[in-house]
């Protein structure tokens, strides 16, 4: 059943059925499946794509043999236009900082001071990759610079290759890099790596994989590519250039909730979702590496955000789910 909501005299409603924080490939995929409801939708978004705009070439997303992480994020922006004036309204360059109210009544408030209200909310802001804040860094991301080992350790084989970091997440890197590359070398700023104990034993028993701890990483080289990243022994002072194709950081990650102050998170700042992804406050969902399902992995983004609008669309509807039910879209 369409939505009968008054309108602005800009043609917007006073209150959309669902607005959704963030155009990756989970809001994306709400946007879609909730406008086909006919529900009236508004995105609020930095940017169109997300995380997966960031990335190099990507080969594992259907439909595509190889596209790159700017093309793909091009077509979604395409995919949106399409529905745009049909039930969605995209806000592109907005940053939301507050987000407020109960059910049926959500205020999401933006950094330029003006307020939406939504009978529902889809948080699907994704995470944040820690950075190392160094020269090089963020002009060559996408160029030999990457926060994803899954994604694009495949474009390495047989490259030399440098994964920055400690922990957990660097660990998974490198392994999943020492299956293809020529070399791996972890720069750890610490005194010793931390980790799972078979990870650890997976990775520092690879005679692929040097390990430089108590080292600091200075500055990224390179032109159009990654040539090389300059570090430094922490204990002697003494500096030197690591000749490599690729520098992966991975030094953790953040949520990006800073504005939700609502919901329930667990210890790593995630949102606490159950299987469709509805959040601990009736009318709010989280679909997307934001919420704490397991997979970051841009078509399993895809697959939470349509389940999410699905479910958001029968709370609205007041129509109680079943777990029979077996909802198809054409």
């Amino acid at each position: 059943m369409e939505s009968q909501l008054p309108s602005s005299p800009q043609g917007e409603p006073e209150i959309f059925d669902t607005i959704i924080i963030g155009s990756g490939p989970a809001g994306i995929t709400a946007a879609i499946y909730a406008v086909r409801k006919n529900l009236k939708v508004l995105i609020l978004s930095k940017d169109i794509g997300g995380q997966a705009a960031l990335s190099g070439d990507i080969e594992n997303y259907p439909g595509f043999s190889l596209i790159t992480g700017a093309d793909l994020a091009k077509k979604f922006k395409e995919e949106l236009a399409f529905f745009e004036g049909e039930g969605l309204w995209l806000k592109e360059g907005v940053e939301v900082t507050d987000l407020s109210g109960a059910d049926p009544k959500f205020v999401v408030k933006t950094a330029d001071g003006v307020e939406y209200l939504g009978k529902t909310v889809i948080i699907a802001s994704g995470r944040i990759p820690k950075m190392l804040g160094i020269q090089g860094e963020k002009e060559l991301l996408g160029k030999g610079v990457a926060i994803c080992a899954t994604c694009d350790a495949p474009f390495y084989k047989d490259k030399d290759v440098a994964v920055v970091g400690g922990g957990n997440s660097a660990l998974d890197a490198a392994f999943s890099l020492l299956k293809v590359a020529r070399s791996v070398t972890i720069i750890n700023n610490t005194d010793t790596l931390r980790g799972d104990e078979i990870l650890l034993k997976n990775v520092t028993q690879s005679p692929k994989v040097k390990i430089l701890n108590n080292h600091e990483a200075l500055e990224i080289l390179g032109d159009q590519a990654v040539g090389g990243i300059k570090i430094k022994d922490k204990q002697s002072g003494e500096e030197q250039v690591l000749p490599v194709s690729g520098v992966f950081i991975e030094i953790g990650w953040t949520p990006s909730t800073y504005f939700d102050k609502l919901t329930n998170k667990n210890e790593k700042g995630e949102i606490e979702v159950d299987t469709y992804g509805a959040t601990s406050v009736p009318g709010i969902y989280a679909a997307g590496d934001v919420n704490d399902q397991w997979g970051e992995q841009i078509v399993i983004a895809a697959g939470e955000g349509s389940k999410t609008a699905l479910r958001v669309a029968e709370h609205i509807s007041k129509v109680p789910h079943q777990d029979t039910s077996n909802i198809h879209e054409g």
